[in-house]
């Protein structure tokens, strides 16, 4: 019998989708170390990158503020460099496969439909969940991007600090980190380090991320 998904996995399932864009190879995968800057989209379109292991940072400075994170790629998904004045940063050692527009065309127009399903669900949590809400959402999200096998609780590295989770979330750094410390203290996450995360109940989280707990 099929088990009918819950909200908080609706929103974050999307981001399996773009697995079946996955294809045998035809070219070596390029490896990026961390902190590698990527360059700005060329006048004519720039790199196109089909993220096998690691992850890339999507940012933009505010005009005289602070940092915007705009969103995490994780493997699977298919990265385009918007240009100035965005930034993307390789926060985990990335190996990705250089895609050619031609030859690649329905994956990547399948990718950019993904990305911007993505953008609008996200909006749609900044809109419409409370703080701890969307904590939750983005662990998920985080997770099933990076493998982290929920029964087995497997470890998330996280790829952000609490105040870039915060800008991300549209949250104070201070928040974040209350968040987490309530979510340890009700055994629904655990933290061996400042970056290293466990699920330790997948479906307390998802109940949380719904706004059911």
């Amino acid at each position: 019998m099929n088990r009918t998904l819950s909200q908080g996995e609706r929103e974050v399932s999307g981001i399996q989708g773009n697995k079946k864009t996955q294809r045998k190879m035809a070219a070596p995968l390029q490896t990026l170390g961390i902190g590698t800057k990527l360059a700005d989209a060329a006048p004519f379109g720039g790199p196109i990158y089909r993220i096998h292991e690691g992850c890339i940072v999507l940012s933009r400075r505010m005009h005289h503020g602070p940092v915007q994170i705009l969103d995490v790629y994780g493997p699977g998904r298919v990265f385009v460099h918007p240009g100035a004045p965005n930034s993307a940063e390789v926060r985990i050692e990335c190996r990705i496969e250089v895609l050619l527009a031609r030859k690649h065309a329905r994956i990547i127009h399948e990718s950019l439909l993904e990305n911007l399903d993505r953008s609008h669900r996200h909006v749609a949590l900044l809109s419409g969940k409370t703080a701890v809400q969307r904590v939750a959402t983005m662990l998920m999200d985080l997770a099933l991007q990076f493998g982290a096998d929920p029964v087995a609780q497997g470890k998330l590295l996280l790829p952000l600090t609490r105040p870039e989770i915060g800008s991300w979330l549209g949250l104070r750094g201070e928040t974040v980190s209350r968040i987490f410390t309530q979510l340890v203290g009700q055994q629904t996450i655990s933290a061996d380090t400042h970056r290293g995360v466990h699920i330790r109940d997948w479906r307390a989280l998802t109940l949380i991320a719904d706004g059911s707990d």
